[in-house]
């Protein structure tokens, strides 16, 4: 059985078989059982990780792979299984930035684990997961690498995020008040549809001033060359210390050009946007 140490998270306080009930049982040995549910949610685990998506045709293969290792050794299947969806809900509980972090640091080590394994079904199968949204990281795992080829509009769909967290403001009595900070999130839809949201949020002494903007579009995609039509938007101002001047304006239409092209840092794959400058965007939900 391919080993899964999810070192990051440290161990699982709990067995969660009992997520299963209801769910289609698909193998019982030694009373104990696999579920469908278990499977969908190991493999949702992997998409998380590697921020890829499973096609048909692997996860029946996968579903195989487990249900043989299963009937191998069902006690220490389950018990793997459980540990790795209990770290799983307790990671996806997490804020975006930690579960960046944590995802970073387990692709990090559990990559190299599983191109050490070049003989084992489950570890070429998870590779092959894995290099479907990463065709430009190197055998080396480079987190400077840049040559990830775009491709069509379908190689892009998805929510990307980019944020940064900034200092926060408390009150002479120790109360907090907020904190700067700013996200931008793009998604695209298979049909070709675009929305852009960002929010900005500036403390400034006791005063907090919030911008928002929010637009829809469509996108082209022709090489790594990325046209978006936008809609009009919204563009909102709220400042708590200036309430008479906050103001909600109506963005004019307009096209966007940017280069496009995907990058991998430490083991995730990034969406990077060139236009006067360029971004990064990490995959999310």
């Amino acid at each position: 059985m391919l080993v899964l140490c999810v070192v990051f998270m440290g161990e699982a306080t709990r067995n969660i078989s009992a997520q299963a009930a209801g769910s289609k049982v698909l193998v019982t040995a030694e009373n104990q059982s696999l579920s469908q549910s278990d499977i969908d949610q190991v493999i949702a685990f992997y998409e998380w990780a590697f921020a890829a998506k499973f096609t048909s045709k692997q996860r029946s293969e996968y579903q195989s792979i487990k249900l043989n290792e299963y009937r191998k050794d069902p006690a220490g299947t389950r018990k793997s299984i459980d540990n790795l969806i209990s770290n799983y809900t307790k990671v996806r509980a997490k804020n975006e930035e930690e579960q960046s972090q944590v995802r970073q640091a387990f692709n990090k080590e559990y990559i190299g684990q599983l191109r050490n394994l070049p003989d084992d079904a489950e570890a070429k199968l998870l590779l092959s997961v894995y290099n479907s949204a990463h065709t430009g990281e190197t055998a080396s795992n480079n987190a400077d690498d840049s040559s990830g080829s775009v491709g069509d509009i379908s190689s892009i769909v998805g929510k990307w995020v980019w944020t940064r967290t900034g200092s926060s403001t408390y009150s002479t009595g120790g109360a907090y008040m907020g904190s700067n900070g700013s996200r931008f999130t793009y998604q695209f839809q298979p049909n070709g549809t675009a929305e852009f949201t960002g929010i900005m949020n500036v403390m400034n002494g006791g005063c907090n001033q919030q911008i928002f903007q929010s637009r829809k579009g469509k996108v082209r995609l022709s090489g790594s060359t990325m046209t978006i039509n936008w809609s009009p938007g919204t563009f909102t101002r709220d400042f708590s210390c200036d309430r008479a001047n906050n103001y909600k304006k109506t963005l004019a239409a307009e096209n966007e050009t940017y280069q496009v092209k995907f990058k991998t840092d430490l083991g995730q794959k990034q969406l990077c946007l060139r236009g006067k400058d360029e971004t990064c965007y990490s995959p999310t939900k």
